[in-house]
């Protein structure tokens, strides 16, 4: 009887439970990316992953994350289908459920207890050493795949077969259908494709079928249409900024009308509360000057009557005062009963408003509504033609008062500019209203992106380049480059910037700082940039030239045209394209990635620089005098 080590023979405890529900696997299946779950357990995170998809095409793995494509064809099974259509984990579902020990199924078959230590793939069953050797030995079993357990684990991959059909239950593909360029096995050219009638064996394909060509053509399409689906993306995350920006806008707005309601009623509150302590006091007055009035009488009145009492006595025979007495006294009487008489009483009555007592039942305050726009996207299998598309204008307006270098799309519709002349940068839309303007310690010159979330700035007057973040744009950083900085560009961690008579590099910017100047000789040039390859691209605007050069500083090609006066800003399309502004020529040259005059575009006057929207045929154009203009190239 053959024993192995248990740590040979067994799994261990993680390897043992579905990573989902954390319990031993029930109908345990296994995913292209090698990991096994629970049949309902993936079945529930596949039916959740897909709830917003229309149509479902597959699924991150729960466990490692990567993409898993939907099983069959598109749309051919229901997403609650999908988890039974994975392979089973045979490994996994032979193993007993009470001990993580798996024993040889051959010698169980004897009535022996053999350790298993390996897998065979083909028979679907576990095998100690000695029945491994015997495997070996029989003619029939001696080519079956056999790896140990501790290799499979929860690990159980099937790799993915090309030549079974799909349709018809895994049978093999034989036959291609010259008509539908489609690889059918038996079953398929008796139903599917019974009409047809140019069939050739697969191994008989030829080039003109499936060739370089093709393969490359169909890669381009591919290719474009990831790109398309990539813009697509990159403008819904826009829309979700935006989205973002509009809550902030309309956050502020409900701030600064509610801020000003409260301070208009606590004002209107205190002009209340003075004109009713202004009322009071007006009556108090009154009622205090009718009151002194009053006791002022009363006094006169008492005054005489004690006067009367103390001249009249009892007595029969009467004294001259007090004959004198009782005429004064009457007389007093009757001229003060001939005053007027009158109680003053003041009351004091406030109301309040309607429209003030209206917004104790206010049920909001503002309508907030949501417009969609599904747009649909028309994918276009072919690169757009620079020689024949149309340049659109989008939109033409002018900062005033400011002198433009350089300007960046932070999003669809919102561009950042550099305005030398008023050491800021300006954010405005692409309608030119001014949004924000950011303050600098010195004039701007370049701008270039980096990354998603910053924007390069420098200012050639300190040599410093100022890092700001792109969506609130205060500065995060400023670094000191030790150069005279014009133009910038970025690809990756690296960094190339224009010192007007030199080009310097930077690897790893804004970390290590690594600087290499290049031996370039560039003369007199304002703007750089930087291919995807690595290519180094600047202007020479004495020569009225621009110049490529690879990493080891060679140079690929000069440009030169004579309609190229004075070039003056540059930048680079999604394909490698080089778009340079022509400043006194007043024209923008389109030339491929090895030097090739591919179109001059007109329609602009005095360009100073050029900048493309990352993953759309939308650029800007500054022009002197603070004009701007936002044009879009469209396939005719």
């Amino acid at each position: 009887m053959a024993t192995v080590g248990d740590e040979e023979s067994s799994l261990t405890t993680d390897e043992m439970l579905c990573s989902i529900c954390l319990e031993q696997y029930k109908l345990p299946v296994s995913l292209p990316c090698s990991h096994s779950f629970c049949m309902t357990c993936l079945s529930t995170h596949i039916i959740t992953s897909c709830v917003n998809c229309d149509p479902p095409l597959g699924f991150p793995c729960p466990l490692c994350r990567k993409f898993i494509p939907a099983p069959g064809k598109i749309k051919e099974h229901s997403v609650d289908q999908w988890a039974k259509l994975f392979p089973e984990n045979k490994l996994l579902a032979s193993i007993t459920t009470d001990t993580n020990s798996i024993y040889c199924k051959s010698c169980q078959e004897d009535d022996q207890e053999s350790k298993a230590s390996s897998w065979c793939n083909d028979c679907s069953e576990v095998l100690c050493d000695d029945c491994v050797k015997c495997h070996k030995k029989v003619r029939l079993t001696r080519n079956h795949v056999v790896v140990a357990i501790t290799e499979c684990s929860a690990s159980f991959h099937q790799s993915l077969s090309l030549d079974k059909c799909e349709t018809h239950e895994g049978r093999k593909l034989e036959l291609m259908c010259k008509e539908h360029l489609f690889p059918c096995c038996s079953a398929c050219v008796t139903k599917e494709h019974d009409g047809c009638k140019t069939f050739c064996q697969l191994e008989d394909v030829d080039a003109n079928i499936v060739g370089l060509h093709n393969v490359k053509n169909l890669q381009a399409k591919v290719e474009i249409m990831c790109s398309n689906l990539e813009q697509i993306i990159t403008g819904e995350k826009n829309n979700m900024n935006c989205l973002d920006d509009a809550s902030d806008k309309f956050t502020k707005e409900l701030l600064e009308i509610t801020t000003s309601i409260i301070a208009t009623i606590k004002k209107l509150e205190e002009k209340h509360l003075d004109e009713i302590a202004k009322l009071i006091k007006e009556s108090k007055s009154k009622l205090e000057n009718s009151v002194q009035s009053l006791g002022q009488r009363l006094n006169y009145l008492q005054y005489w009557k004690g006067k009367l009492l103390k001249n009249v006595s009892n007595e029969t025979v009467l004294k001259t005062n007090e004959v004198l007495s009782y005429p004064k006294m009457k007389h007093i009487y009757e001229s003060m009963k001939n005053l007027d008489y009158s109680k003053l009483e003041i009351s004091i009555q406030t109301e309040i408003l309607d429209s003030v007592q209206k917004l104790t039942s206010l049920s909001c305050l503002a309508k907030t509504t949501s417009r969609e726009h599904l747009n649909q996207f028309a994918f276009h299998l072919r690169r757009l033609d620079l020689k024949y598309a149309d340049m659109i204008k989008i939109s033409e307006f002018k900062i005033e008062n400011c002198v433009l270098f350089d300007g960046e799309f932070l999003n669809h519709d919102k561009l950042l500019l550099t305005d030398r002349k008023n050491k800021r940068c300006v954010l405005c839309n692409t309608d030119g209203v001014v949004l924000q303007e950011i303050s600098l310690p010195e004039s701007p010159w370049g701008m270039c992106d980096h990354g998603e979330n910053e924007v390069l700035v420098t200012l050639p007057d300190n040599k410093k380049v100022v890092v700001l973040d792109a969506n609130s744009l205060e500065t995060k950083q400023s670094v000191s480059v030790d150069c005279d900085c014009r133009g910038i560009s970025t690809s990756g961690n690296t960094a190339v910037i224009d010192a007007r008579d030199s080009v310097v590099m930077y690897d790893n910017f804004l970390d290590e700082n690594i600087c290499k100047t290049l031996t370039i000789i560039t003369g007199s040039t304002d703007d750089v940039a930087l291919g995807g390859d690595g290519n180094i691209i600047f202007s020479n605007y004495s020569e009225n030239v621009f110049k490529t050069f690879d990493k080891s500083e060679k140079m690929l090609f000069k440009y030169s045209h004579k309609e190229l006066n004075n070039p003056y800003g540059l930048t680079l399309d999604g394909h490698g394209n080089i778009f340079v502004n022509g400043y006194d020529s007043n024209n923008i040259h389109i030339v491929s990635n090895d030097g090739k005059t591919v179109r001059i575009l007109k329609g602009v006057q005095s360009p100073q620089c050029i900048k493309f929207l990352h993953g759309t045929n939308r650029f800007l154009v500054g022009e002197a005098g603070g004009r701007v203009k936002v044009f879009e190239l469209r396939n005719s």
